[in-house]
Parts: structure tokens; C-alpha cells; sequence
């Protein structure tokens, strides 16, 4: 199934994306994990093509809760929609100008 460029495969109930699947963007950006009427729900993975991924548990397409995994393996669990997946700062820290942590080149 095809929306706007968007791609589904998976379960369907009554014409609508229901139970489990494979929900991909055009950014490449993927979700993997439970449907209910259209909308993330129940345990779910999003993987960025950055290699960072959101685990969490979904409740009508609002995650509740979470963890941000970077590809180098660190997570993080409080507040993860507050960091900047790029370079790993929060917003706090990029507003007062803090450097990402890591070598510079």
C-alpha cells in the first residue's frame, strides 16, 4: 500500500492499517511495530537513516514512552524528543551554546 510516496506493509482490518507492519516515509525514515486505526500504537521501533532509533510504547500515534538510541549504541530515556539526534545536544545546551561532545575537526 502507497500513500503520497509513503509505503505500508502489514496487517489490515476493514480497509485500515490495523495490527502490526512496516510503515516507511520518503525520507527513508521507518517505523516497525503495532497499528490501531491508521496510527502508531503498542510497541514500535522508529529507525532514522542516520542509524538512531526510537523505541517505544505508542498511544494513538503519541509515543509514551521511550528511548532514543544512538548508532553508537548510547541511550537515552528522559525527555529523548528534546535532543538533537545530529550531534546529541539538547536544546538547553545548543540555546547557551555548548559544543557537542567528541573529537572536532
Amino acid at each position: 500500500m502507497e500513500y503520497t510516496g509513503d509505503t505500508y506493509q502489514g496487517e489490515h482490518f476493514k480497509e485500515r492499517i490495523e495490527g502490526q507492519g512496516v510503515y516507511t516515509l520518503p525520507t527513508g525514515t521507518r517505523y516497525e511495530g503495532g497499528f490501531r486505526d491508521g496510527m502508531f500504537h503498542g510497541e514500535g521501533t522508529l529507525f532514522f537513516t542516520s542509524g538512531t532509533k526510537y523505541v517505544a510504547t505508542w498511544n494513538k500515534g503519541h509515543p509514551e514512552n521511550g528511548r532514543l538510541i544512538f548508532v553508537d549504541g548510547l541511550e537515552y530515556e528522559e525527555g529523548a524528543h528534546y535532543c538533537d539526534e545530529f550531534d546529541r545536544r539538547f536544546y538547553t545546551e545548543r540555546c547557551h551554546g555548548l559544543k557537542p561532545a567528541g573529537k572536532r575537526e
